[in-house]
């Protein structure tokens, strides 16, 4: 993964349609990068009730629901929607340059 600015390209957003996510690993921490209504988002893939992957997930306008016991949350800040989670995501900066998606380094620490 090259590293540009403390900015590790991740994904490529044309292999992420509107609705879909994919998810990485990065030093150890499963990231789902999400397309969602605004854009692309950063979240932690794993779900804070559960701890399970959110990757598959359904996604709709800004938010993802897990997808074993429906807790959901907000793409853009990682915030509780819904129950049965009332822990949120932790999120990861990014930053879009062409179609390369990359994520900040420093937010991962």
């Amino acid at each position: 993964m090259p590293e540009n600015n403390n900015f590790l390209s991740v994904a490529d957003t044309s292999d992420i349609e509107l609705g879909h996510s994919q998810s990485v690993q990065i030093d150890g921490i499963d990231i789902l990068i999400c397309h969602a209504e605004d854009g692309f988002f950063a979240v932690e893939d794993l779900c804070t009730h559960s701890m399970i992957p959110l990757c598959g997930g359904q996604i709709e306008g800004n938010y993802i629901m897990c997808p074993l016991h429906g807790a959901v949350f907000d793409l853009t800040d990682g915030s509780v929607q819904s129950p049965p989670a009332f822990e949120d995501l932790r999120t990861f900066k990014l930053k879009i340059d062409g179609t390369s998606i990359s994520i900040d380094s420093d937010s991962l620490k």
